[in-house]
């Protein structure tokens, strides 16, 4: 019975046809079926003639427009220089950054199959279809792909482009010439993805123009690298269907890999078919995966910035070359860089760490953090509007490298982030003077990523004071392979220890979650959001839980109630995934230090609950956060639990400034479910309090 349910919402959720073409693609895979299209080869065996019209050597000498030519590379401001460099040297040693927090060495010949965390390596001699993408010994595969992405070229082209020094160049062709010489066309782990190989495709189109006028780039390399082009080209389009079928950003990176190669180089024998393919399945997956309102459809703040990084690429080289797109994909990308723009922190350039985080950033053009969204949104609103967003800053490299140097004289735009409801994708934002808050309240109709409904990230003067715990990473032993994505990591109630919505295989969830249509108002200086989801449903008992969230402007405090409606006893957990450490929690008053500030936490809670404080421990597991993929350290959360009757009402109050009147011991209250006996605990110690924070 259980099975048939699973099968049910397969089919309801994905549809028929994309299992079938699933089953059929595994049944390709087995029968070696795969292995007869992607057809094994050595790069000294393939001619020029199989991919090439014409004459080669005019190829190389055609005029195209790109970004900037080899001749007039792009400089950026001096004071950038040194950081630049100093990472450039990393490369000539042979430390490769991974997930752009990290550095490994791969030796003095790399080892572009090594996993430089668990020591071991993935196979390399045998073709891509028989390689497994989860394989417990070598560990997660993205520590295999990091390198052979090819982000370095782009370090080392900024390097040539500030000092014009031949060392990186020579480097460049160096670890070009190395890949390809390990790394023969369909056999290995580094050509199991297509994305991966439309990323390094992208980067080596990028490094081709960057180095072309360099004395170290004798035609022969250049050769090579068109050849490399051409066949990463081959391999993305005999395959994208499968990117389709995954409904996420691989169909627009591999389309975008395709179409720019059919578009700069139509000398090739299936330009013109390249491009025009790829521009169509670009256009039509973007429609379809970013929603109306701006937000994408694999509910991840870092997917959404690689979609958008992606689309500015494809645009922008379309523009320059006088093509166009159609006005409703550009009106959407518009919206979805508005979307963004809203869930920024302005100070730190950061957005909330939401949804699934890879490490993501494929193109790696200024010296701003990785957690910075500033360089892909300045570009975009450039893009659009020939305006700026930001002041000037490290952030206006990327616009340098897309644009050129007169871009950053703009004026900025005056657009204001304010409260605002991104209903098809469940996102909103309550906006005040001195803190910001986003609630996601979403009813899924595409692939959840992460049990997190009702999360609350509250943000006050540049910190992320309530945080979302991350992903860490993909593939890892247990408990780390479901932590993070599990609802105890995020800012919500469990109800009997169980996650939101039920899991399944690897990153399929069964019984998705549905919510309420929220509400969300100002009145006077009080910001107020209402919401509910039904995932505790399937427990039986009728069990909802409602989340009303205030910010109240005067006092700059966070007020939330959690009501657990339903009927039956059940243990309740509510959790606050904290940024700082935790100084004490005494009568229920949780003093926090948060980047040398001090904040106040208050749980106005029944007498029977019980309050405790995580920090990385490891068998819980319980207090762990991850920015950067592949990375977890130890963090504060505070836990509320109680096994209780249901109905329940908890109150947070979360106090970035000041210490509120809001002692517990202060009075003999027994908190109930009657909310007016709570209200008036509150109003009675904080007169100034608007009232309308517990309306409706």
């Amino acid at each position: 019975m259980k099975s048939f349910k699973r099968l049910f919402q397969l089919v309801k959720n994905y549809g028929l046809g994309f299992l079938l073409y699933r089953l059929n693609y595994v049944f390709e895979r087995k029968t070696g079926l795969q292995k007869r299209k992607f057809k094994q080869k050595r790069w000294e065996n393939i001619h020029l003639n199989e991919y090439f019209k014409g004459d080669i050597y005019s190829l190389l000498s055609a005029e195209r427009i790109f970004f900037f030519t080899g001749s007039q590379l792009p400089l950026c401001n001096k004071s950038w220089h040194a950081d630049i460099k100093s990472k450039a040297e990393e490369i000539l040693q042979n430390r490769f950054f991974y997930f752009f927090n990290k550095s490994y060495s791969l030796g003095q010949s790399p080892d572009w199959f090594v996993n430089p965390v668990t020591g071991v390596r993935a196979r390399s001699d045998v073709h891509w279809c028989e390689i497994k993408d989860f394989d417990p010994q070598v560990g997660d595969i993205k520590f295999i792909w990091e390198p052979s992405r090819f982000a370095w070229s782009y370090l080392l082209a900024r390097a040539w482009a500030v000092t014009r020094e031949k060392k990186y160049v020579v480097k460049f062709w160096e670890l070009f010439e190395h890949w390809l010489e390990h790394n023969q066309p369909n056999t290995g782990a580094n050509y199991y993805c297509g994305q991966e190989c439309s990323l390094r495709l992208m980067a080596m189109v990028f490094a081709h123009f960057a180095f072309y006028d360099s004395p170290v780039s004798t035609d022969d390399r250049k050769i090579k690298l068109l050849k490399a082009i051409a066949v990463h080209a081959e391999r993305i389009d005999k395959n994208i269907q499968y990117a389709v079928s995954t409904r996420t950003n691989h169909s627009l990176t591999e389309s975008t890999g395709l179409y720019t190669v059919g578009l700069l180089f139509p000398e090739f024998k299936q330009s013109r078919r390249w491009k025009k393919s790829g521009k169509r399945i670009l256009v039509r997956e973007a429609m379809k995966q970013i929603f109306n309102d701006g937000a994408y459809i694999q509910h991840s703040m870092n997917y959404h910035r690689l979609m958008l990084q992606t689309v500015l690429w494809a645009i922008r080289l379309g523009q320059l070359n006088n093509e166009t797109f159609v006005p409703t994909f550009i009106e959407r990308v518009k919206k979805a860089v508005y979307f963004i723009y809203q869930m920024q922190d302005l100070q730190t350039g950061r957005v909330p760490n939401y949804g699934s985080n890879d490490g993501a950033l494929i193109f790696p053009l200024n010296t701003c953090d990785y957690l910075d969204y500033r360089p892909v949104i300045q570009s975009l609103y450039y893009l659009f509007y020939h305006k700026k967003l930001y002041e000037n800053g490290p952030w206006d490299e990327d616009l340098i490298w897309f644009f050129g140097e007169e871009a950053i004289k703009s004026m900025p735009a005056n657009i204001r982030q304010k409260t605002s409801e991104f209903r098809d994708g469940g996102y909103y934002t309550i906006r005040g003077e001195k803190s910001w808050g986003m609630i996601r309240c979403h009813s899924y109709k595409t692939r959840p990523g992460q049990f997190d409904a009702l999360h609350l990230d509250v943000w006050s003067q540049g910190i992320n004071i309530m945080r979302d715990s991350g992903s860490f990473m993909y593939n890892c032993d247990p408990p780390w392979r479901h932590y993070f994505s599990g609802t105890p990591a995020h800012n919500t109630v469990t109800v009997d220890g169980e996650n939101q919505m039920t899991r399944g295989d690897r990153f399929i969830l069964f019984d998705w979650l549905q919510s309420s249509k929220p509400t969300i108002s100002t009145k006077g200086n009080c910001t107020y959001f209402s919401g509910a989801h039904f995932g505790y449903k399937r427990l039986g008992d009728d069990i909802v839980h409602f989340r009303s969230v205030a910010l109240t402007d005067d006092l700059n405090a966070w007020i939330i109630v959690d009501d657990i409606a339903g009927s039956g006893s059940h243990t309740l957990n509510l959790y606050w995934q904290i940024t700082g450490k935790i100084l004490q929690i005494k009568k229920n008053v949780g003093i926090l230090e948060i980047e040398n500030r001090i904040v106040y936490t208050y749980i106005l809670s029944p007498t029977d609950f019980t309050i405790n404080h995580y920090y990385g421990d490891e068998e819980i597991p319980a207090g762990f956060y991850s920015l950067y993929y592949g990375e977890r350290y130890p963090a504060s959360v505070i836990n509320v639990k109680a096994d209780r009757k249901l109905p329940v009402r908890l109150i947070s109050v979360i106090s970035p400034d000041k210490q509120l009147n809001l002692n517990y011991c202060d009075t003999s209250l027994t908190l109930s479910n009657d909310l007016g006996q709570q209200k008036q605990f509150i109003l009675d110690r904080n007169p100034t309090l608007d009232k309308s924070v517990f309306e409706n």
